[in-house]
């Protein structure tokens, strides 16, 4: 069995440079709008022609789903996807336990959050 997430895209091909770019995820055409991005055992498959998500005042509290990119080497991740150009949420944060995680998201508004392990 595999478990795979699927990504309804309102714009396909800034989606794709978004995964494929900015997150370095490797990505296989599986059709006209349609695709799979992988990296490091996550897979993502994303579909284009959704209408786009509001973002309304508040909209990262609503529920949903959000992906967490857990990493034994949070300073080499989080420098990575830097300089592929991410654009952070806000500052680094730790939890109670100090350990670190930022947040992201995708060009829909898919919450990412990378963690260290």
């Amino acid at each position: 069995m595999r478990w795979l997430i699927t990504v309804y895209a309102s714009d396909y091909e800034t989606s794709k440079e978004f995964y494929r770019d900015t997150l370095g995820m490797f990505i296989e055409q599986t059709g006209p709008d349609s695709l799979v991005a992988r990296r490091e055992g996550l897979e993502i498959r994303l579909d284009g022609g959704a209408k786009p998500r509001k973002r309304r005042r508040g909209w990262m509290q609503e529920a949903g789903v959000y992906l967490t990119l857990e990493t034994d080497d949070f300073e080499a991740l989080h420098g990575e996807l830097t300089r592929r150009g991410a654009q952070f949420l806000g500052e680094i944060a730790e939890d109670h336990d100090g350990k670190r995680y930022a947040g992201l998201a995708d060009p829909d508004g898919l919450l990412i959050e990378i963690a260290e392990a």
